[in-house]
């Protein structure tokens, strides 16, 4: 199930505690986001949103401030418990995640569609949030892509990508069925192994070609007449102030010559 996460605004407008002392509580420690988006920007989990609506109550019955941090420091600040989002994970939105694999956000949500993908969570506004190793997930995708799987195909390879194959109970309940599901997947890493290995005799025999036809380039490159070379910018025809000034020089050192 994806979990429910706010966004700084959205965390704002549920508690109603204005953004100087979020700031503020955040920098005592009294309130903790659960971890950043893109790097920067902290977002708040179910049990953030318990505490902060607990301490906006101790501020409404008469507390300070400071009578708050030090409650915090010493008891805690009481709440429901909860699944706690994993502390500190950093999360990605779609934007950045389709920057940092250098796609686009349509491409992502396609994948998502095609079942390959899915966020780690989103905010009540529905912004989608994905972590960190969704990165290398999406890499993995686009390698399988350039090998020639259809989205459909990588879908059948995605168990590769998963640190999890299969769940320890599932095996108990029924051997025979892991049994058969190893046996397709090892199939399947077979087919894979032989597919890469042809690729890289491909791209190999490339890399040969390549050099190859440099050298040639580079030949046919030195050949060409001093003024004109492909590396350097085509020289300027020269103007007609420009040549007026070079005719002027010359009859100037004739005149010299002469006397």
């Amino acid at each position: 199930m994806v979990a429910q996460i706010y966004d700084l605004d959205e965390f704002i407008k549920k508690t109603g505690i204005e953004k100087m002392l979020l700031d503020q509580l955040i920098e005592a420690q009294v309130l903790r986001p659960a971890g950043k988006v893109d790097g920067n920007t902290p977002y708040f989990d179910e049990r953030g949103l318990e505490a902060a609506e607990t301490i906006s109550k101790l501020l409404e019955i008469g507390y300070s401030l400071d009578e708050v941090i030090r409650i915090r420091r010493k008891v805690g600040i009481p709440g429901k418990k909860g699944k706690r989002h994993p502390s500190g994970m950093p999360l990605l939105t779609v934007g950045e995640l389709a920057n940092r694999i250098e796609s686009n956000p349509r491409t992502i949500k396609h994948w998502e569609q095609k079942g390959l993908l899915a966020p780690e969570s989103h905010t009540p506004g529905g912004f989608r949030l994905y972590p960190e190793s969704a990165v290398k997930f999406c890499q993995h995708i686009q390698d399988l892509q350039l090998f020639g799987y259809t989205l459909e195909e990588i879908k059948s390879l995605i168990w590769l990508l998963h640190d999890d194959l299969f769940p320890e109970k599932e095996q108990e309940e029924d051997p025979e069925k892991t049994a058969e599901q190893i046996r397709q997947m090892k199939e399947q890493m077979a087919q894979l192994s032989n597919k890469i290995e042809l690729l890289e005799k491909g791209i190999d025999r490339w890399r040969r070609l390549l050099r190859y036809k440099g050298k040639e380039v580079s030949t046919l490159s030195a050949k060409l007449p001093r003024g004109i070379q492909p590396d350097k910018e085509t020289a300027q025809p020269a103007t007609k102030k420009s040549r007026s000034a070079t005719r002027t020089r010359t009859t100037k050192s004739r005149q010299r010559k002469k006397s």
